[in-house]
């Protein structure tokens, strides 16, 4: 039986997956992306990017271990890179460079999960580049996080968890995910992506909006349509639903995304930036708001 915490095993290389873990709270924003990836010549590492905007000490990290310092799981979300744990239940971090200092735990409660996949019937092709599953749209967080010696408390505050899994991310994308509202148990995350088949390709989208305890969902595989898509901004229509999203300032950070198995491929991402959100049913709008706690990434070249 195949495990849908890791995807890896078995695969042909160039190959790679990794994990999206955001924490926010009081203005405050940590994120941790542990993951394994292969090259063409199916040499193995692992890695370790971690993206801070606290005010202090702003920017991103990108670290390396051998896969040998790697331990994943295969029946539970469970990732071990050197001494930092990350899991269904939190994380246990500890890093130590020159530039960058981080030790502490935070604990994960109330996971929001997606119902079904949220890839839709798209999961079973074989020939994607990239591979996309919601954890948690959003879940309870508790503990603190020492930053460069200055200690950020994480208690009461909101995380969010993906995954991402292939040979690499596609070559024009966008995606934002926020947390808002009914204290951070309202939750978004849109993504819409050129899809190569067949010396083709096609742009397709996925969306997950939990509001107010209901879910909704819209996805090429549903049926929804890409009515806008530029510099900034998208926007979807599938039946009745309208979703527009409008990035309105940005303060992007440098990551590593995977290309062919390898780390290589510079990609910018705003852990936090100021989104406008609208969303319509109908007649009725569910929500029209601008949040300063979104994230937004997107490649257009």
């Amino acid at each position: 039986m195949k495990s849908e915490y890791f995807h890896g095993e078995d695969k042909w290389y160039p190959y790679f997956e990794g994990w999206y873990l955001k924490h926010q709270n009081r203005g405050k924003t940590i994120a941790f992306i542990p993951a394994v990836h292969a090259d063409k010549k199916g040499q193995w590492s692992a890695s370790l990017q971690v993206v801070v905007s606290d005010g202090v000490n702003d920017g991103s990290w990108y670290f390396t271990w051998p896969i040998e310092a790697c331990k994943i799981s295969k029946d539970r979300f469970r990732v071990k890179i050197g001494e930092n744990l990350f899991s269904e239940k939190g994380i246990s971090v500890d890093i130590k460079t020159e530039k960058l200092t981080i030790k502490g735990k935070i604990g994960y409660s109330g996971f929001q999960k997606v119902k079904g996949d949220v890839m839709g019937f798209f999961r079973f092709l074989p020939f994607l580049q990239c591979n996309h599953g919601v954890l948690s749209m959003t879940h309870r967080l508790e503990g603190n996080l020492n930053v460069n010696g200055k200690t950020i408390e994480f208690t009461n505050g909101n995380g969010y968890a993906e995954t991402d899994w292939g040979q690499s991310f596609p070559k024009h994308y966008l995606w934002t995910q926020c947390g808002f509202g009914m204290k951070g148990r309202n939750s978004i995350m849109v993504a819409a992506a050129d899809i190569p088949i067949m010396g083709t390709s096609f742009r397709g989208c996925i969306c997950a909006v939990h509001y107010e305890g209901q879910e909704y969902r819209m996805g090429t595989y549903y049926g929804a349509r890409i009515l806008e898509y530029r510099d900034g901004c998208v926007a979807l229509r599938q039946g009745n639903m309208m979703l527009k999203v409008k990035r309105l300032k940005e303060k992007p950070f440098k990551l590593r995304g995977p290309e062919k198995g390898n780390m290589e491929r510079i990609i910018k991402e705003s852990p936090v930036c100021r989104v406008q959100y609208q969303f319509r049913v109908g007649k009725n709008q569910v929500f029209n708001l601008i949040s300063g706690q979104a994230s937004f990434e997107q490649v257009l070249e």
